[in-house]
């Protein structure tokens, strides 16, 4: 049985980080930290996160679909590279998925996609390779990926049926509204999206509103990321726990919501949570919530969604002020 298998879009992300400005009309502006090429998107990102975390070369999966091209073969080679097993369909008559991330120093990012072959992902392909592999945990990121999100309930069913726990992230949707993915929350045992997604999702401007929606839908565990004011853990009961954020200098903050991701499932995973759910003791979720943010307050001190996300400095920030962090969480009721 594999450890964790991911799936949804795949990305060759093109990064310029520490920009002092977006170039006017005309003029230039140089990119003084470079242009950095990485593997992208939620799956990747995620898959990367969790081998640099601690996970044997080989227990971590992806299924995804690229373009035959060059983009296509440096994911595939980094993937391969970094130990993570992954399951492509190639496509010739598109292009792999890319985007443009500019970062302007002290801004959030700013994204230019290219859809490519990740809005032709097939479904059954995904069907197939889960029950192939049999994950523990199936992550499944949605948003960019045609056929594939309209039928993710479906896949995620199959995946709940085969005893694997379900995992769902979400992007900025293509070509549907946001509360396309309200339907499919029936089959997730955990979900991840930012406060603002989670308020898109659900068309209201109350995140009170939105996190009792979200909790009736959700069987397992809500998390919600709130940058760097923290995040929110929220039961199907009703029951939220607040947490504040690590204090970090940020240099790059693209990526930093997949290693949260990476993070919570890693302590799921390794502190043996899995089986305590749905009852999981809130002493351990502060910790689980805990293990989230510290990958992604790792990440944001390097460029590039994965470079920093390792073990080491994921440790060696709880050290430092994971105690302030426990301290801070608050036990509310929603």
């Amino acid at each position: 049985m594999m450890e964790v298998l991911t799936s949804g879009f795949i990305v060759a992300d093109m990064i310029l980080a520490e920009l002092p400005k977006i170039a006017d009309p005309g003029h230039l502006v140089f990119a003084k930290k470079g242009v950095k090429l990485t593997v992208g998107g939620h799956p990747c990102n995620v898959s990367v996160d969790l081998i640099q975390l601690g996970f044997e070369k080989g227990s971590i999966g992806l299924v995804g679909a690229i373009g035959k091209d060059v983009f296509g073969g440096f994911i595939r080679s980094t993937l391969e590279e970094k130990g993570v097993i992954a399951y492509l369909m190639e496509l010739a008559e598109v292009g792999t998925t890319k985007n443009i991330a500019l970062v302007v120093k002290g801004e959030d990012r700013r994204f230019h996609l290219d859809l490519g072959a990740s809005l032709y992902l097939n479904h059954d392909f995904v069907s197939n390779k889960i029950l192939e592999v049999r994950p523990k945990i199936f992550y499944a990121a949605s948003g960019l990926c045609g056929e594939f999100d309209e039928r993710l309930g479906g896949v995620l069913k199959i995946a709940k049926e085969l005893g694997s726990f379900t995992f769902v992230d979400v992007v900025e949707p293509y070509g549907r509204q946001w509360d396309y993915i309200v339907k499919h929350l029936d089959y997730a045992d955990f979900f991840h999206c930012n406060d603002i997604e989670l308020r898109n999702i659900f068309k209201t401007d109350s995140l009170e509103s939105a996190m009792k929606a979200v909790s009736k839908k959700v069987s397992g565990i809500t998390f919600i990321t709130l940058g760097e004011k923290g995040a929110l853990a929220i039961l199907k009961d009703g029951k939220c726990i607040r947490q504040r954020g690590f204090y970090m200098e940020v240099i790059d903050p693209t990526g930093a919501g997949d290693a949260f991701s990476a993070g919570i499932i890693h302590g799921l995973l390794t502190d043996e949570k899995l089986d305590s759910l749905p009852e999981i003791r809130v002493e351990d979720l502060k910790k689980l919530l805990m293990s989230g943010q510290a990958a992604g307050a790792a990440c944001v001190t390097g460029v590039g969604t994965t470079t920093n996300v390792t073990r080491e400095i994921s440790d060696s920030i709880i050290n430092s002020q994971g105690k302030m962090v426990l301290n801070s969480t608050e036990i509310l009721e929603i």
